[in-house]
Order: C-alpha cells, then structure tokens, then sequence
C-alpha cells in the first residue's frame, strides 16, 4: 500500500532536522519523536520544486492552535531572535510542528502533558516562492537569458610554435 508522504520538505531542511536529530543528547520526548517522524514520513524536494503553500524554513504562516488563531509568525532555525514575538523556532515543538505541512493540513502532537492539533491556515510568504517569482520576473523583463549561454575564452596571446593555430598550452605530439 502506498501512501502519501504528511510533510514536505526542501533538501536543505531536511539536512537541518538530520543535523538536530544526529546532534540530540537528551531524552526521547516528544520533540525527538516527532523529529524523528518528520525525518520518516517527509517528501524531500529541490527548493525549485516545494510548492508554494508549503511551509519551509523562512515562511510566513498563519495557523491555529486547537482552533484558536496564532500567528502570523515566520519559521527561523535557531531558538534566539532579533524578532521575539514574531519568529517562531523549529527547534520549539510548534515551528517543528508546521515545517513540511500544507496550507489546511494539521497535525497532533504530543506536548508532553497532553496533545494539541495544529493546522495551518496560510502560507502568507515563502522564501522559494519568492526566488521562482524574481527569476520569473527577470526573464520575462528581459534581465536573464532564458537559454544557453555562451562563455567566451579568448586566444592565448602567443604560440610557443611559430606558425601554429594551437592555443594549448600542453606538451606537443611528437
């Protein structure tokens, strides 16, 4: 039977739950559990490819915890922020909790004490939906080539052999 992996995540996310998994010290609660899910049940995609409603590390989400509305916040990485209030930390059980879902999927986790089910509601801003929209942008302006390009590499200046078109440099044929 297959199913349908619950999260998706960029390659670069991924990498950065592998690295917190593999550097955990601690007990098995219900951080490193659902870490650990997430590294089992995840989609991995280039970041050219997450969809834009997904939430990846940098996104702007609006959600609910338990039906009550929280957010918006913007996913960060590391538990200490220039914008206290703001950023919500995936190394805290709820940013780990929406990385990789969906706008209108919801999860329930274990906080230690109970369970709490979070959905997300929007994805108001994504780092990778960003990016495709600028380069978008500059090609449809005309700021980026659209096809292959050239690499020019001029002529070397002189040739060691008088009266030779060889430009390479290396050793010659006997």
């Amino acid at each position: 039977m297959v199913t349908e992996p619950q999260f998706q995540l960029t390659t670069r996310d991924h990498a950065i739950l592998q690295a917190m998994l593999e550097q955990h010290r601690g007990p098995h609660d219900p951080f490193v559990l659902l870490l650990a899910r997430k590294l089992r049940a995840s989609a991995i995609s280039f970041s050219d490819d997450i969809p834009p409603g997904v939430v990846t590390l940098g996104s702007r989400v609006a959600y609910r915890i338990d039906g009550a509305q929280a957010g918006p916040h913007m996913l960060v990485e590391d538990d200490i922020s220039a914008n206290a209030g703001a950023d919500l930390s995936i190394r805290g059980l709820h940013g780990l909790a929406l990385l990789g879902l969906a706008e209108g999927a919801s999860i329930t986790v274990d906080i230690g004490d109970g369970m709490q089910t979070l959905q997300v509601e929007a994805v108001l801003s994504q780092p990778e939906a960003e990016a495709r929209m600028r380069r978008n942008e500059r090609r449809a302006t005309g700021g980026e080539a659209s096809g292959s390009v050239l690499h020019f590499r001029p002529r070397a200046a002189a040739s060691s052999h008088p009266g030779t078109d060889d430009d390479d440099p290396g050793p010659r044929a006997a």
